[in-house]
């Protein structure tokens, strides 16, 4: 018996392109049937978002139907509403069925995740960790299963566009981008990435038609419902133009330094040309170093672009380092010794989850946060300087992490 199991765990078994052995099916299997234990004993926990919003759109489509997309009760891209309509069709508790499906797709995102990870260092330990260490991030736990937040869907779109354009699957990585934006605008928050990779000509202008095509595709069947054409097209503008009362909403970010409640006009205007300057200068700098777009490369400038635009723009809520906090746990993963600022920036993060879902002030002051994420933010864009900088070492770079990053 113990011979037989000993075999069966060096047991190997391919899944497309990737091999597997006994022992990390088996560590992937106990990491996930935890991940659902921690995710069912905190289910029950009903969030104020959960009343205010998500029930009273529910309860909308539960009296209307399918035609009461045609009604602007809700403020959310219309296909997050298709998934609400769906959810009131099923026999179950709306917000089990609702965290539920969360819950299912982040085991797929940390699944992406680690087949990014195996794609960019050939590593399989590394690729089965970084699955288990998402599906135990706080801020993954806390989003879904207890605040009943859907920032997972739009993750995962992006978390499998980046997947295929590493893969030099450009179409397919660029409909997956579009199908994010459909459903999210905090999309545009890395989107910078794709400009370099236009200048690097590893995407041509014609991959960006994917980006409209899929948002008139997101809004067609509420606007066949009855949905004014210009309200679906205006779905985003109106979202920015909500949440003005505060200039950070828990996040840590510079207005947590300079004063998050003061000049609130002035310093959304500043903060918007300031934010869109910072860009021009380093999308310029970038379009002219002479780098060479590595997979590494594609990686930190998505974890870098994430945190840069958060960081400078205002009306920023807790949740939207989210799909950052993801992109950071891979680098982290390629380079093991920046493993820490994945970690990190999840707690910072989970302040705000904790003061929003607690009611409790918090013992260290927004500001201290805000320089720490501050702090994190520099140490990945001298990263960055580092890997554009001509003759850059990545031979030595990668045997000091013991794993090569294929180009």
């Amino acid at each position: 018996m113990d011979q037989y199991v000993r075999n069966w765990m060096k047991k190997e078994w391919t899944a497309g392109a990737y091999k597997v052995r006994g022992a990390d099916v088996l560590f992937l299997a106990v990491i996930t049937l935890l991940a659902v234990l921690v995710r069912i004993l905190v289910r029950s926990y009903v969030a104020e978002d959960w009343t205010v919003y998500w029930s009273h759109w529910l309860s909308e489509l539960q009296t209307g139907g399918f035609g009461a997309l045609a009604e602007d009760f809700y403020d959310y891209a219309p296909p997050v509403m298709y998934l609400l309509y769906g959810i009131t069709l099923l026999p179950v508790n709306p917000m089990t069925a609702f965290k539920g499906l969360c819950c299912m797709l982040e085991i797929v995102g940390a699944a992406v995740i680690g087949g990014i990870v195996c794609q960019c260092t050939g590593n399989r330990k590394r690729a089965c960790f970084a699955y288990g260490v998402f599906l135990f991030l706080p801020t993954v736990i806390l989003n879904a299963a207890v605040w009943s937040q859907c920032d997972i869907i739009y993750t995962l779109l992006i978390l499998c566009s980046v997947f295929f354009l590493l893969k030099g699957r450009t179409w397919t990585g660029m409909w997956f981008y579009g199908a994010a934006f459909a459903v999210k605008l905090q999309t545009l928050f890395i989107f910078p990435f794709l400009v370099i990779l236009w200048v690097r000509r590893k995407v041509e202008l014609k991959h960006f038609v994917t980006i409209p095509v899929m948002y008139l595709l997101g809004i067609l069947p509420a606007f066949l419902a009855g949905r004014p054409f210009g309200e679906l097209l205006g779905i985003y503008a109106f979202q920015g133009g909500k949440d003005r009362w505060s200039l950070s909403i828990k996040f840590p970010n510079i207005y947590q330094i300079i004063g998050n409640d003061v000049f609130l006009d002035e310093y959304v205007g500043a903060g918007m040309y300031l934010i869109l300057g910072i860009l021009m200068l380093v999308l310029f700098w970038m379009a002219y170093q002479n780098v060479r777009v590595t997979k590494e490369y594609v990686i930190l400038m998505t974890v870098f672009f994430g945190m840069l635009t958060t960081y400078f723009l205002p009306h920023m809520h807790e949740r939207y380092l989210y799909v950052t906090d993801a992109f950071l746990l891979i680098y982290g993963m390629i380079r093991l010794r920046r493993f820490p600022l994945s970690i990190a920036s999840a707690f910072l993060c989970v302040v705000g989850y904790g003061e929003y879902l607690t009611k409790h002030k918090i013992l260290v002051p927004y500001g201290v946060l805000a320089l720490i994420q501050l702090v994190l933010l520099i140490v990945v864009g001298l990263d960055l300087v580092r890997l554009s900088a001509p003759g850059t070492d990545r031979e030595k770079l990668d045997k000091e992490e013991e794993g090569r990053i294929p180009v």
